[in-house]
């Protein structure tokens, strides 16, 4: 119980060996890795969906041998399939409440260090007409390069209670206004019986499949719960973020935040979220996702979503964004020389997404686009999406993604360029 939910599984440990029985089986697919929300290691977290699914699939497992496997696992990953929301046996509790006796210290440091290029063809001007996002266009001309430190601090407190908090660093070259040192997420939470949790603080919400939240900044409380299904509920305040032409700046968002995910079958998964703020003005927006895993080596996923708020309507109407993306393989962190790639084609209308808070995955974009919530920018563009990502030393991935993008109110040339060094500590 005591173990860091996010620190990595040791590149020795026995858990991958057994995963890739299981996945040399045809039980799971080794490349469902929780990848898509941006984390490039096997965190325990991590492993615990992998074996979260060796469980829904363990009707395939033919063999003595695999069931076993995937009873050691379930009990080897106890604490973090609660907080998934897979109920474990009564057995593998008691085995993590001894486990946590022995722990020596339940508090962990861990975290990543990237370095990122970004080349933009024309970069967004402040204060844009159709990209209304506090002093966009910040970053000096075309070409930007960043380095980041993030530094997770977790505590095991007790077997129902844990504290993760993210100190992040982040330079830019040619301005000092985007040199900063900021708490990106720090939460107190504690687990109710079997399968709920409640936590307060500062967290980054993941909703749905990315288009309608994955930024950090929100300080509030979050209400999990679910089994076969997880629910998470927000009620969040976000600082800093407020389009000018709505007048002096409040400088807070009280937000509602809301999604469900759930599985439609052994490989197909469905999500609907929900954000919108207290006077829904920005956001009154849903989304409805799929993700499809069926397929070797392969990971299919896509979302819709519409935001009927006040100032998000574009020519009279609400707006729309959509993505649609098609993933090979991956990059594994351990394993030197694995790759992977993806395409993606997105689309988002003026005014869907003026802050910007979408997803850094789903709808990467340069800071340009972005600043200052640091994620992703899902308003005004459509185009398809290039990505390369390959293991070139241990705990080392390089990426390289093209996007060809053009405005959807201009059809101007919004193509950029992202490469990253990700360095995982």
């Amino acid at each position: 119980a005591a173990e860091n939910h996010f620190g990595d599984v040791p590149a020795g440990h026995w858990s991958y060996d057994a995963i890739n029985k299981l996945a040399t089986d045809g039980i799971i697919d080794l490349y469902d890795q929780g990848s898509r929300r941006g984390q490039r290691t096997i965190t325990r977290y991590e492993m615990a969906q992998l074996v979260a699914r060796a469980i829904w699939n363990s009707n395939k497992a033919a063999s003595a041998e695999d069931k076993d496997l995937i009873d050691k696992l379930k009990t080897e990953f106890a604490d973090e399939l609660d907080n998934l929301g897979v109920s474990v046996s009564k057995a593998a509790n008691a085995a993590r409440e001894e486990k946590a006796k022995n722990n020596e210290s339940p508090l962990k440091i861990s975290g990543h260090y990237m370095y990122r290029y970004e080349y933009v063809k024309n970069p967004r001007p402040t204060r844009d007409g159709y990209a209304p996002n506090y002093d966009v266009g910040t970053a000096s001309g075309k070409n930007t390069q960043r380095n980041r430190i993030w530094l997770d601090v977790t505590n095991q407190f007790d077997g129902d209670t844990y504290f993760v908090g993210s100190l992040v660093a982040e330079g830019m070259s040619g301005t000092s206004t985007a040199n900063s040192t900021d708490v990106w997420q720090a939460f107190l939470a504690k687990k109710i019986g079997n399968n709920a949790e409640v936590a307060v603080g500062r967290m980054i919400p993941s909703l749905g499949l990315g288009t309608l939240a994955g930024t950090a900044f929100n300080d509030g409380l979050r209400v999990s719960f679910g089994n076969d299904y997880k629910v998470n509920l927000y009620v969040t305040t976000v600082g800093e973020y407020y389009p000018p032409q709505l007048g002096v700046s409040p400088n807070k968002l009280n937000f509602r935040l809301a999604d469900v995910k759930f599985n439609l079958n052994k490989d197909l998964a469905m999500s609907l979220a929900y954000r919108a703020d207290a006077n829904k003005m920005l956001y009154d927006a849903t989304a409805i996702g799929l993700e499809y895993k069926g397929a070797p080596n392969w990971a299919f996923s896509g979302e819709y979503a519409k935001n009927k708020a006040t100032y998000a309507r574009y020519d009279g109407d609400d707006t729309k964004a959509f993505y649609l993306r098609a993933k090979y393989k991956g990059a594994n962190p351990m394993a030197v020389g694995s790759t992977g790639f993806h395409i993606e084609y997105k689309k988002a209308d003026p005014n869907f997404d003026l802050q910007p808070l979408g997803g850094p995955v789903e709808w990467n974009a340069p800071y340009n686009y972005s600043y200052r919530a640091h994620g992703g920018c899902a308003n005004d563009l459509q185009g398809m999406e290039y990505g390369f990502e390959t293991t070139v030393a241990k705990r080392t991935i390089f990426s390289l993604q093209y996007d060809d993008l053009k405005r959807v109110s201009s059809n101007e040339d919004q193509s950029f360029i992202t490469a990253q060094v990700f360095y995982i500590f």
